[in-house]
């Protein structure tokens, strides 16, 4: 497996820890401020209101200053509400807000995971497609390099014609594998009669190589063509012989 690969993953992990702790936190901040403010106004609701009371004397007892009360009477029933009936939509406020915060919390961390899975795997493919431009860059220059035809002669003899030349590999050439020198043979009005071929030893880079193409029932030949194939793929060459000496034959 990709290194890249497991360093993203626990980095991803690391970070949907990271904030899943910070999103309990928040919502746990959110719930103790609720019930301290759930708290404090229900203290404030069981404080009397004005702070009078009426006070009642007992048997024997000389009845002090009466006080009047600012409570309702009790026979106008007043609905009784509680700290939780009044503030039960205040204290369920910030949890509904909580999931939502945790639903965006969570999406910027996926987010944030797939931009650096994306990356790295965008880097991944650059590394891998690199090697290859340089190869390919590398084996232009070789693969465009010629053969080049040093030397090229031939004899009759009766019907028969046998064509001899020198073909060498340069040293920016490539590494030359079943390489085949074959001959085509025409006649005076450039029709084709026959031709013949023969293999040539492995061609290194730097090294020549003699031929040799015997041609029979060629008593019709008045010229001739030099090619060189590798399989049935036609490989360049040129003409290196000696101007003067191609000019004379």
């Amino acid at each position: 497996m990709d290194v890249t690969l497991i360093l993203v993953t626990l980095l991803s992990l690391a970070l949907a820890a990271i904030m899943t702790v910070l999103a309990w936190r928040i919502a746990h901040e959110e719930r103790r401020r609720a019930d301290a403010r759930v708290a404090a106004l229900a203290a404030e609701i069981d404080r009397a209101p004005g702070g009078s009371t009426a006070t009642i004397a007992a048997p024997g007892e000389t009845p002090g200053p009466r006080v009047m009360s600012r409570d309702l009477p009790l026979h106008h029933p007043v609905p009784v509400v509680t700290a939780t009936d009044l503030f039960s939509s205040s204290a369920t406020i910030p949890a509904s807000r909580v999931p939502r915060g945790v639903a965006a919390i969570v999406t910027v961390a996926g987010v944030i995971a797939c931009a650096i899975v994306v990356w790295s795997l965008a880097s991944r493919a650059t590394r891998a497609s690199a090697p290859a431009s340089a190869t390919q860059t590398a084996t232009a220059p070789a693969a465009a390099a010629p053969l080049e035809l040093a030397a090229l002669t031939h004899d009759r003899d009766a019907k028969q014609l046998t064509v001899r030349g020198v073909v060498r590999n340069p040293k920016s050439g490539g590494d030359m594998r079943g390489l085949t020198a074959v001959v085509f043979v025409f006649n005076n009005s450039g029709g084709f009669i026959t031709s013949g071929r023969t293999t040539i030893d492995e061609l290194a880079p730097g090294s020549e190589s003699p031929f040799a193409v015997a041609i029979p029932d060629a008593e019709d030949a008045a010229r001739y063509r030099v090619s060189f194939r590798s399989g049935d793929a036609i490989v360049p060459h040129v003409d290196r012989r000696d101007r003067a000496l191609a000019e004379a034959r």
